[in-house]
């Protein structure tokens, strides 16, 4: 292992590690893990060292290997692998020591022998002058490696974007505005003027077209951007949007207003003059297009405090500042927007075979109202947004559910013809809806469990759909985190779990986590409670750091985040060895059946490095 020296105190040194191997030996890559072979595994200390960048090894050679009936990633021959390191900026000139240890198996067609760990010393010479600006920035996170958390080729990224499409279709967050697509698009479909598939693909458009843009605007900010501090605020503006109190403010009006129109309290011709048979045909016909492409960027954006994660992950490619990730960023979101527009695009071209259906009946009018309830209890999701944000605690979680649940009655009363908002022609026409009330009861049975479990008003026995549900649709819980306090976790506190961690000597788990992250509450109830995690967490220190919160303290959590793992997307967990803040394992998302292993793999590497 050798050294750039001299340089100064505040400084990037960079570090190059070489593997010298006979032709037929091998070693196995650092990123690409399989099962059977043992990861490559390079770890830099040292007292002088005040950040360390990631390791940066060739590209492997992907190959069936016969000893371990996998295909596995290895290098051969002559390799170099590199990383760089950040001087403390308080060094007085001299000579100092940054210890490189290496950990390896070798490998043969016939054999193994048994994974080495080797010492080098690297010998760094500091020099009198203050740090030179072009040497005081780590660039070897933004080089090309194979790590991970990156998108490593461009098929994981067409997958990433396809499959978060597909399950972003079923978020929560996607179903108030399908009673407005429906309303919408069944009023443009009377007037045979329009073309009704040129305004649903100018819908799409609004839709795909939003993600596209958030995409490139990143890209273009972050252009040529070194400060990850900046990168941070780029690639979590799909969280600004999610939680920015105004925009939710807005929208829970808005949906306020949907919500009186479908109950014919107020009579507005939200399409204008739309349906109007006059000589203003055409322009109706543009003011129907223009009104399309408005309601697929409003639904994208009432959509994001669902489709954050996956749009966050895309965000932070887009935030690089790089022609890469512009490229990257561009098909992304590309792929994600027309996938997760399509089922909703075609859903508007639906109201079109409304002609074939009878024009006259109860149930037209029902459904209307149904929507109307739906698009009430949207808007209170919204508005509990700004409550928390301005502190003003109207709509704590309690107060929430007591309302969907206020809501669902009202609704189950009026399906049961108790009272109407239709005239009297419309009353006559006595029809209890049986199934209608049976699925709201449904809906608001684990809504009523909720509310009766204080003072977390979370009810432990929930299935993980109604779960999911329910936390993305009300607000966190009101004890939580105090409980956490008494379990001996740390919120909010880094530093003093680090301390503690080191005074222990035990690895600190880290859980970036967010006020606004449903899978964040899910992980945190389903999982961690559970007799092997705990026995798992016994032997670490815990510490909770919220990335979402509007304070530096959160501002800094997630440039921690964005920095050192280059995700903005939450529940991400971290296993570190505190003595010298090095990732021993990191992983992110709702993970029930790898979490286990996930610990146990971060322990293990933790007592193997301690035990030399």
């Amino acid at each position: 292992a050798t050294s750039d020296s001299p340089v100064r105190a505040g400084e990037v040194v960079n570090i190059e590690i070489s593997a010298k191997m006979e032709k037929q030996w091998k070693i196995y890559s650092i990123y690409e893990i399989v099962d059977g072979p043992l990861p490559t595994e390079i770890n830099i200390k040292g007292d002088i060292i005040s950040e360390i960048g990631k390791v940066i090894e060739p590209e492997p050679i992907k190959e069936y290997d016969p000893g371990f009936d996998v295909t596995s990633f290895y290098h051969k021959g002559n390799t170099l692998f590199s990383s760089q390191v950040l001087l403390k900026d308080d060094l007085p000139p001299g000579n100092y020591e940054i210890s490189v240890m290496t950990y390896y198996q070798v490998c043969n067609e016939r054999l193994c022998y048994p994974p080495v760990e080797k010492n080098n010393v690297v010998k760094v010479q500091v020099e009198p002058g203050e740090p030179r600006i072009e040497k005081t920035t780590l660039t070897s996170l933004k080089k090309n490696h194979y790590g991970k958390n990156g998108l490593s080729s461009f098929l994981n990224l067409i997958i990433i974007a396809v499959g978060g499409a597909i399950l972003s279709w079923v978020m929560p967050c996607v179903y108030p505005m399908i009673p407005i697509i429906i309303s919408f698009f069944g009023k443009v479909s009377e007037d045979k003027n329009i073309g009704r598939s040129s305004v649903a693909a100018l819908y799409g458009l609004g839709i795909a077209g939003t993600f596209i843009f958030i995409g490139l605007l990143v890209s273009f900010l972050s252009w040529g951007v070194e400060d990850a501090a900046v990168q941070t605020g780029y690639a979590n503006i799909g969280n600004f949007i999610a939680t920015n109190a105004w925009l939710n403010l807005a929208l829970g009006v808005l949906f306020i207003f949907f919500a009186l129109w479908m109950f014919g309290i107020i009579n507005v011709n939200v399409t204008g003059a739309l349906l109007s048979k006059t000589d203003q045909a055409g322009q109706n016909a543009k003011n129907a297009y223009l009104g399309s492409f408005i309601l697929g960027v409003a639904f994208a954006i009432t959509s994001f405090s669902c489709t954050v994660p996956v749009v966050g992950m895309l965000l932070v490619v887009a935030a690089s500042g790089t022609a890469t990730g512009l490229f990257t960023s561009l098909v992304g979101m590309t792929i994600y927007g027309v996938v997760f527009a399509f089922p909703f695009v075609i859903l508007s071209l639906f109201p079109s075979s409304l002609d074939k259906l009878p024009r006259s009946g109860i149930w037209m009018e029902k459904a209307k109202v149904v929507f109307g309830f739906i698009e009430l209890a949207a808007a209170v999701k919204f508005l509990w947004v700004p409550d928390i944000e301005w502190g003003i605690g109207l709509l704590p979680r309690s107060v929430v559910l007591s309302l969907f649940l206020l809501i669902g009655l009202c609704l189950i009363a009026y399906l049961s013809n108790l009272f109407s908002f239709q005239g009297s022609d419309v009353n006559d026409q006595k029809s209890i809806s049986y199934i209608g009330i049976i699925v709201t009861l449904v809906v608001l049975t684990p809504l009523a469990l909720s509310l009766s479990s204080g003072p977390t008003y979370h009810y432990s026995g929930l299935p993980r759909f109604a779960d999911e549900l329910i936390e993305a649709m009300v607000p966190p819980p009101p004890t939580e985190d105090e409980i956490a306090i008494k379990e001996g976790w740390y919120v909010d506190d880094y530093d003093g779990a680090l301390e503690e961690a080191k005074k222990q000597g035990k690895p600190l788990f880290i859980d970036f986590t967010g006020i606004y992250c449903a899978n964040c509450r899910v992980m945190e109830r389903r999982i961690f409670p559970l007799e092997n995690i705990k026995n798992h967490f016994d032997n670490m220190v815990l510490t909770r750091l919220y990335v979402d919160k509007k304070d530096s303290l959160s501002s800094v959590y997630a440039q921690m985040q964005f920095e050192i793992y280059k995700t903005a997307t939450q529940p991400y967990y971290v296993v570190l060895d505190p003595s010298n803040e090095s990732t021993l394992v990191d992983t992110g998302g709702y993970i029930p059946n790898g979490f286990d292993k996930f610990l146990s793999r971060g322990l293990e590497k933790f007592n193997n490095k301690n035990m030399d």
